[in-house]
């Protein structure tokens, strides 16, 4: 049609929307959403130095993605859990002593502090009854998780 009103379209450049996460450089996941592909990066600085974002296949995606995922190599990687066993009990003598193995890099959160394990051995000791709860701060690849200590 020589006499067409209207010209040649041109191609417009698509962005895809694509699902993504921002991650930290221990593979924790700090944000999922959905973002231009062209923008990851940008979407990654609004964290700050040290993050990443990257896309992630819609089978994946999950909008709680970070409560049951990490970040390994660029590999999105389910996350474990790091006891067995969150219910213990002691003697409340000042002797019983309590130990168990945590991940490195675990933190246990108490009366409001929050205390690097180091040597990645939790321990506790007590002469007071009742119950003793401790919340855990787990590495990336770990479910964060609680322990419950009765002390009798």
């Amino acid at each position: 049609m020589a006499d067409d009103p209207l010209p040649k379209q041109k191609a417009i450049p698509v962005d895809p929307i694509v699902h993504c996460i921002v991650f930290d450089a221990s593979g924790r996941i700090r944000q999922s959403a959905v973002c231009a592909l062209s923008l990851l990066d940008v979407h990654a600085a609004h964290f700050g130095e040290g993050f990443t974002a990257m896309e992630v296949p819609e089978d994946q995606f999950d909008r709680n993605i970070d409560a049951k995922a990490y970040v390994f190599d660029g590999v999105i990687m389910p996350k474990r859990t790091a006891l067995d066993a969150t219910e213990y009990t002691i003697r409340a003598d000042g002797v019983d002593r309590l130990r168990f193995a945590v991940p490195a890099g675990t933190s246990v959160v108490h009366a409001g502090e929050i205390v690097a394990i180091e040597d990645n051995v939790f321990e506790f000791v007590t002469d007071v009854l009742g119950e003793h709860r401790f919340s855990f701060i787990a590495p990336a690849a770990f479910y964060d998780f609680e322990v419950t200590i009765h002390a009798v």
